[in-house]
């Protein structure tokens, strides 16, 4: 039904919005979108570095618009350059339809519709290739193809951080015979050429954790498992203190999951990351990761810090969703229960972690660059000339 929804909405605001075909497409406009669906992330992933590499590389050339949930919690991130427009709002719909680039890490382009003389540059939000998507073009009904289709239409490039996710995500799963860059995702530049201090001393400021203590971010993906997957903090705690190092957990739900619900860690001293609004800066300041089947492990892993997987409800989760990338073939130690997410701490080597995390990168034939910003942002000059 939702989908077959968006089809409708598409051409209804198609007919809508014909009067604003007469509006030239201004050459010094831009718009953004991020993620819709969760106010506290808009303003983030590729979509946010790249614009903020344009406005420090290229002020005033361009008028820069980001449509959001709530404008007013941006007013102070508004220049002479930039403007938070309210989605779905008449003027959001205005600047969309007369920008000369839109940049997306998926928002509208499945719906909205877009003009011939726009450009439509779609980041993708997600890293790596490994859990498969709801909307699979080879597993998707009818509804879900058409929808597919029109996204892929309406697309005029997409960036890709590796072989593999060109092959089974942009040219698979969304059926996009368009152009791809694979130069890597603009928000792993920091990742990647390891300018990561300031990201991360700003983590521990908002968090005022000193700065000779160490962060373990637990992240997990969204799922609704039968079961209820608690990971006990206190004790995880106690594994990360023996050696007298005071550490800190990060709690980092995903956008749609309820913390009480089926995915939770519980402890007396939990740090609630859930609303922080750059998930790349807690991948900064974090000294280990502890995930699942969630996509950060492929931008964590060009720290080549510790990575766990800690996944109670595998079984039930390659039955109901699977994967791209085979699991067993990713390159971070795996655990199904608490104990033996506790011994696979205690035993990591950091020299067979590096190998593996090497040899995963050439296997899914990374593409990540250091330089993503840098070579969107020469494409949009080159639009826009």
């Amino acid at each position: 039904m939702k989908d077959f929804l968006k089809i409708v909405y598409s051409y209804v605001l198609a007919v809508f919005l014909s009067p604003l075909r007469l509006c030239p497409v201004r050459k010094d406009r831009l718009v953004f979108a991020g993620l819709t669906g969760g106010e506290t992330y808009e303003y983030a992933c590729n979509p946010k570095y790249i614009c903020e590499y344009i406005r420090l590389e290229h002020p005033g050339r361009f008028q820069i618009y980001w449509v959001v949930s709530s404008p007013e919690r941006y007013r102070g991130r508004e220049g002479a350059d930039i403007t938070f427009l309210k989605h779905y709002s008449l003027r959001s719909f205005y600047y969309l339809m007369t920008a000369k680039v839109i940049v997306t890490s998926g928002s509208y382009a499945p719906w909205f519709p877009f003009r011939r003389q726009q450009y439509l540059i779609n980041t993708w939000h997600g890293g790596g290739a490994y859990k498969r998507l709801k909307d699979n073009y080879e597993d998707a009904d009818r509804l879900q193809r058409r929808k597919l289709k029109f996204c892929a239409e309406n697309i005029s490039l997409f960036l890709s951080t590796c072989e593999r996710a060109t092959t089974c995500l942009f040219r698979g799963a969304f059926h996009y015979q368009g152009e791809i860059l694979e130069i890597g995702m603009p928000r792993n530049d920091c990742l990647v050429t390891g300018q990561t201090e300031a990201l991360a001393e700003k983590v521990r400021a908002h968090y005022r954790i000193p700065q000779e203590d160490h962060l373990v971010l637990y992240a997990p993906t969204y799922r609704t498992p039968s079961q209820k997957i608690i990971l006990d903090g206190d004790t995880l705690l106690e594994t990360l203190e023996r050696d007298g190092v005071k550490w800190h957990i990060l709690f980092r739900a995903h956008r749609f999951q309820d913390r009480e619900a089926a995915i939770c860690v519980t402890g007396r001293e939990i740090l609630q990351a859930g609303d922080y609004p750059d998930m790349q800066e807690l991948l900064c300041a974090a000294d280990m990761l502890i995930t699942d089947y969630s996509s950060a492990v492929w931008d964590y892993s060009f720290l080549y810090r510790p990575c766990f997987l800690y996944v109670p409800d595998l079984q039930e989760y390659l039955d109901k969703t699977g994967f791209y990338t085979d699991i067993h073939k990713w390159p971070f130690a795996m655990a199904e229960n608490q104990a033996d997410l506790e011994k696979q701490i205690a035993d990591y080597d950091e020299k067979t972690a590096r190998e593996n995390i090497r040899r995963h990168h050439r296997e899914m034939g990374n593409c990540e660059s250091g330089h993503a910003c840098e070579r969107v942002t020469e494409r949009i000059l080159e639009v826009c000339k």
